[in-house]
């Protein structure tokens, strides 16, 4: 078994290990509500993050502007910089249970179980998380990917921030600027790639 299948092991057993207590629905149901815990999303990427950390490549970093691309190596000591705003809030089993709802189904375009969260109501400013998405393979119970999008001020403006990452290949991060007459523009794409 490869370090990327024990990571994900260890964490899918911490979560079923918490989440034992959920209410049960109808299994001919296409989704149910899940209060109790969420899937640790912070830790695992974390522990992607150490997995890339052990690997002797050094990821390929592709940096779009304006459709114009340019490549280069990302050193990998300059990889966790790069993901530090989706590390933060820590997203773990129970700090956002009071704003988030957590909605569980089987995408079958996918072909995955999905766990999407969503705000309960208006999330308050100080929370710059807005959503995320947890794709997980129905038969092999690994992580498949995990998509975040927070909403951030900068400099007077209002920025729309996605990550999405596929285990073990690569993360993607875009910065979408939300103009005040509700009209939004690309103003970023960087992607990661480990995976060749």
């Amino acid at each position: 078994m490869t370090k990327y299948g024990i990571i994900t092991i260890v964490a899918l057993v911490f979560y079923s290990c918490t989440s034992n207590n959920k209410q049960t629905t109808n299994p001919a149901l296409p989704s149910e509500k899940i209060t109790d815990s969420f899937f640790p999303v912070t830790s695992f990427i974390k522990g992607q993050m150490i997995i890339l950390d052990s690997l002797p490549i050094t990821p390929l970093r592709l940096t779009t502007i304006k459709q114009h691309t340019d490549s280069a190596w990302l050193p990998k000591k300059d990889v966790r910089a790069v993901l530090a705003p989706f590390l933060v809030p820590e997203i773990n089993q129970t700090n956002f249970t009071n704003h988030f709802t957590e909605t569980k189904f089987k995408d079958q375009t996918l072909n995955a179980i999905t766990f999407t969260y969503d705000p309960k109501t208006t999330v308050p400013d100080s929370i710059a998380l807005r959503h995320w998405d947890v794709y997980i393979d129905p038969e092999k119970g690994d992580v498949m990917k995990i998509y975040i999008v927070k909403k951030v001020k900068e400099n007077k403006r209002v920025l729309t921030q996605q990550l999405t990452w596929q285990t073990n290949k690569l993360a993607r991060i875009t910065t979408i600027l939300n103009k005040p007459d509700g009209n939004m523009e690309l103003v970023e794409e960087m992607v990661l790639i480990w995976d060749f």
